[in-house]
Formats: C-alpha cells, sequence, structure tokens
C-alpha cells in the first residue's frame, strides 16, 4: 500500500474509532424508436379495459419530465395499443412548470395526467389530485404494488398524510462515481471501492499523467451537500432526513463524524481544493473530452453510459462507466440519497378517469417503461425492470447503470435539501470544511446555531 493509502487508512481507522465513541434521448441500432428493448422480464399481460368511449378520447398529459423524445415513443406506444385513446402532450421545462401548474389545476385547462414533482409540490396541489386509490381499479390486477415498494412510500410520505396522489414514474440519486473506462484498464487499475483505493489512484495518476485531472466535480452548494450526504449514508443511512425533520441535533456525533470524513477527501488530496471553482457542466465536459478520469456526478448524468448518449453528443471518451462513490470509514457501505423525481397524478378537473389510469399503468408499471427509460435519466419505478444490454455503449456501462439502479432504490434519506437552509447557512459551512477553513466541530456547532434560529 503506497505511503498516502497508509495515511488515509490510519485517518479513516481514528474517524471510526470516533464514531464508535461518539455513539454508543435518440435510435439504436439506427432505428428511431424506443431505446430499450423489452427484456425477458418485460410483462406481456394487458389490463381489462375500462369501457370504451362513445367516441376518440383525447388525454391531456402535462409533465416535465422524462425528455419529450423519449415520452413521445411510449405515448406512440400507447396509443397503438388504445385504439379510440389519443394523448395530447405539453412538456415544460421544471422551473416554468412549477409556476404553470398550479395556475393550471386552479383554473378551467382540463387536465387528466400530471407529471408531478414528487418531494417538492405534492403538498400545494394534493388537494386537487384524486388519491390513487380512488382510480387505480379502474386498472385490472395490484399494479401499483408492481413499483418499488420504497419508491411508493417515498411518495405518500410527500404529502404529510400519509395519501397517496401520484404513482412514482422514476427515481434519481447520487453522489456516484463515472470513470474513464478505457484509461483505468490501461491503467491496470480496477474500479475503486474506498476512499484509500481512490487515493492511491490519484496519486499514480498526478505522478504518472500530470496533465490529467484525477476526480472532477462541481463545487457548488448542492452538489457538496449531495457529496456530504452520501458520505453520511454510507454509515448513517437516515441521517439527513433525521437532521432536516429535527430528530437529530446537526452538532451530534454522527453529523460531526460526517463532515469530518468529507473534509478527510480534501485534506488528503483524494479531492483537489482546487477543482471546488468547477461549476455547471463544466466537470462533465472535461469528463467527456478525457481531461479527468473520474466525475463525482448525481446519478441523472447516467445517459452518458448509453450508445445514443455517444451517437449524439460529442464524447472523446472511449469506454464510460460507473459505481458507487468510494467508503470512506471501516464497515461502510455504498449509499446514495434518492429522491422519486416524477409521479403521475389524475386531477379532479379530469372527465377521463378511466382513460388516464390506464395511460399511467402503462408509463409505470407496463409496457411503456421500457420506451421511455432509455434515456437513462431516471431509474424506473416499477420494481422487475432492468434496461436492456443492447441501450449500453459498453459493458462497464450496463453493469454501472444496474449498481445506479440499485443504490437509488435502496436510498433510505430524501435527496432533497432544505433550500432555504443551504442557501443561508449550510452551504457555506460544507465548503468551508472543504477548503479547510474551519474544521467540522465548529461547522456542526455553526449549523446547529443557524437550523435553531431559523426555527
Amino acid at each position: 500500500m503506497p505511503g498516502t493509502a497508509r495515511a488515509f487508512a490510519l485517518t479513516t481507522a481514528a474517524l471510526a474509532l470516533g464514531l464508535t465513541a461518539c455513539s454508543a434521448g435518440g435510435p439504436v441500432d439506427g432505428r428511431p424508436v424506443a431505446q430499450s428493448v423489452p427484456d425477458a422480464g418485460e410483462k406481456t399481460k394487458k389490463p381489462e379495459k375500462p369501457e370504451k368511449p362513445a367516441g376518440p378520447v383525447t388525454l391531456k398529459y402535462w409533465t416535465f419530465a422524462p425528455p419529450a423524445a423519449a415520452l413521445k415513443r411510449a405515448i406512440t406506444a400507447f396509443e397503438q395499443a388504445n385504439p379510440g385513446i389519443e394523448v395530447e402532450l405539453r412538456t415544460f421545462a421544471e422551473a416554468d412548470y412549477r409556476e404553470r401548474l398550479p395556475v393550471a389545476l386552479d383554473g378551467d385547462e382540463a387536465l387528466d395526467v400530471v407529471g408531478l414533482p414528487v418531494p417538492t409540490m405534492t403538498r400545494a396541489v394534493a388537494n386537487r389530485l384524486r388519491p390513487v386509490d380512488d382510480w387505480k381499479d379502474k386498472v385490472s390486477g395490484g399494479w401499483v404494488e408492481e413499483l418499488d415498494e420504497s419508491a411508493v412510500e417515498q411518495t405518500k410520505k410527500a404529502a404529510k398524510n400519509g395519501e397517496l396522489y401520484s404513482v412514482p414514474m422514476g427515481s434519481s440519486g447520487g453522489a456516484v462515481l463515472y470513470y474513464n473506462a478505457a484509461l483505468l484498464a490501461e491503467l491496470g487499475e480496477s474500479f475503486p471501492e474506498t476512499a484509500a483505493d481512490l487515493e492511491s489512484i490519484v496519486m499514480r495518476v498526478k505522478k504518472e499523467i500530470p496533465g490529467l485531472r484525477p476526480v472532477v466535480f462541481s463545487g457548488e452548494p448542492h452538489r457538496q451537500e449531495e457529496l456530504l450526504f452520501t458520505v453520511a449514508s454510507q454509515t448513517h443511512p437516515t441521517l439527513s432526513d433525521d437532521l432536516l425533520a429535527g430528530d437529530k441535533p446537526w452538532n451530534g456525533p454522527e453529523a460531526v463524524v460526517a463532515l469530518t470524513a468529507y473534509g478527510s477527501l480534501f485534506d488528503r488530496g483524494v479531492l483537489a481544493k482546487s477543482a471546488l471553482t468547477l461549476k455547471g457542466d463544466r466537470p462533465a465536459e472535461l469528463f467527456r473530452d478525457g481531461k479527468a478520469l473520474f466525475l463525482v456526478d448525481g446519478s441523472d448524468r447516467s445517459p452518458m453510459l448509453s450508445t445514443s448518449y455517444r451517437e449524439n453528443t460529442k464524447v472523446t471518451v472511449k469506454k464510460i462507466g460507473a459505481g458507487p462513490f468510494p467508503t470512506i470509514l471501516p464497515g461502510a457501505k455504498p449509499a446514495v440519497r434518492s429522491a422519486v423525481e416524477v409521479g403521475l397524478a389524475v386531477p379532479k378537473s379530469s372527465k377521463h378517469v378511466a382513460e388516464a389510469a390506464t395511460l399511467i399503468e402503462f408509463l409505470t408499471a407496463g409496457g411503456g417503461v421500457s420506451s421511455w427509460a432509455g434515456d437513462l435519466t431516471m431509474v424506473p419505478s416499477r420494481g422487475d425492470f432492468r434496461m436492456d444490454s443492447s441501450v449500453f455503449a459498453n459493458p462497464e456501462g450496463k453493469d454501472g447503470y444496474a449498481a445506479i439502479q440499485d443504490l437509488v432504490r435502496d436510498g433510505a434519506s430524501l435527496n432533497v435539501p432544505d433550500e432555504v437552509f443551504l442557501e443561508r447557512a449550510e452551504g457555506d459551512a460544507i465548503l468551508d470544511v472543504a477548503h479547510g477553513r474551519t474544521t467540522a466541530k465548529k461547522a456542526a456547532d455553526r449549523l446547529q446555531k443557524e437550523w435553531a434560529r431559523g426555527q
């Protein structure tokens, strides 16, 4: 083990002792169709159809995700399977949608299906939506029970009253580690499972390939918050939720240990402090151009693993893989926080409830999943779904996405920060730890004081 790795191991061992003491979209194969081919587990049963309307029915469907191209493929497949039902799709940028949707639900816009940003908008519009229990049986079979249980429970919790107002479509999470698979193989290195493994590779790259950045990532506060709680989730999966719910103090032992472990990544040079200046798409751009070996980012960067992404976007890197962010403390397990990105709901204004239910079943639990999921921007909520291998540009991408899928589904904490607290206090405190401007304990005490003041 190189000297730096030995030093890192001693640091993480000390942290572990401290913890113990403290805590008694595009074409596939040239065809402009779905990016994912139904796998062996693809459902073949057809739900019993509601009574056919006297004439053609047009469903008005508003949403912000997945991308329109992916949804249009799924809708084409739905209309072919359901003659007499047409879908009028309208997609929005998310920021615009958050403003437009409540106004439309309050007005005369007779919407039939809406995509809901589950964590942030469910409570705001729940009184304009039909509870799922009121319409799910208009489609035969226990299809909602076929969805990932944790995604369904998270969607219920978003309403605060235990009621399910939308059906989870897909989730995302972070942070995860993307890597230049071809270059890592040339170096004769394996994907790093621990931070000590990653440190060893980083030090080797600095010595042998000085013009290459070992690891790039965003220094924006919300991305660093995501990384901090990815580290925290490796030993305390629910810590983020506990802190934001006020169930644990920000200066408690678990939070201090998490901040210390996070700060050690920068102290040891595993993550470069200079990279904290990177913002927006710049880290991913450097990685795609072959100027970095690793990229730390969210699961929403998974499209880089697909064949269609390589065809539609200029990518210098020959092969891209992915996996969990390396564990830091002994006994830690790979983890991410996750959040249901989109839930499909039926507004009270809908006059075509049975047909709307049929569309939602198709897109969340039925044959439509494979039509939109190949975009890779979200992990589908359908419990048995696995992406077809033809979607991926290389085996490392396929295996990496499977790992991300499992991590997102196992996420115990919600990957949604308190935006006000993040802006007012949390972001600065986290970045001060990363830069070495303050200790983890002082940052934790500051966070607790600011949290109490805000409450």
